[in-house]
């Protein structure tokens, strides 16, 4: 994502930042095409002269939101990541904390789907999502093959298969309820010596 696009051509005040976000509920229920800059004045307390004082359109207000949300998931995965453990402990705390960023960003989620290339290329978005989520994952696979609490054959094979389905596990709660968790941590990365061998 481009900053050119992403970003208000000017900085946002404080109070506005915090607003902005509600806009995400509106896109995600209407769309791009239906949503209007008074529907998005009107949903954020925000007058509509002023919304178009810092963004030119409602689709750079939508791609803020959406590199806005990345960046808020790379801090909060790069934490996860950063706290000790095995590789296996590890790679459950990031899959519990996305479920949970999922579950507190619901409208953005949403609209990542609906409006997936919309407000943003996808390649852009493909390297966001590969530096905020995959790499973290990645990075806990490879160490829980070193210290034995995993066992991967295949690094990228694996990481792209957690990702997928922490993210399809955690719209499914999103759109029609069910155990976060237990959906995505049990069977994820059990130990050989505790598999039960086969005769």
């Amino acid at each position: 994502m481009s900053e050119a696009f992403t970003n208000p051509i000017r900085p946002l005040p404080q109070d506005m930042a915090s607003r902005i976000d509600l806009a995400a509920q509106v896109f995600a229920d209407n769309g791009l095409d239906a949503t209007r800059i008074d529907d998005l004045a009107k949903a954020t307390g925000i007058p509509r002269a002023t919304l178009y004082y810092y963004f030119p359109g409602k689709e750079h207000i939508l791609a803020h939101l959406l590199s806005l949300t990345l960046r808020q998931m790379t801090a909060k995965l790069a934490a996860a990541a950063a706290e000790p453990g095995t590789g296996r402990e590890r790679l459950a705390r990031l899959a519990r904390e996305h479920l949970v960023f999922i579950g507190a960003h619901g409208p953005t989620y949403r609209l990542l789907f609906a409006e997936l290339g919309r407000a943003a290329s996808l390649v852009d978005i493909a390297a966001g999502v590969d530096l905020a989520i995959v790499s973290p994952i990645r990075q806990a696979l490879r160490d829980g093959q070193d210290d034995g609490s995993l066992d991967v054959a295949d690094m990228s094979a694996a990481a792209a298969v957690v990702y997928g389905a922490v993210l399809v596990t955690g719209m499914q709660h999103l759109l029609v309820g069910g155990d976060r968790d237990q959906v995505i941590m049990r069977g994820i990365g059990t130990p050989i010596a505790r598999r039960g061998r086969r005769s």
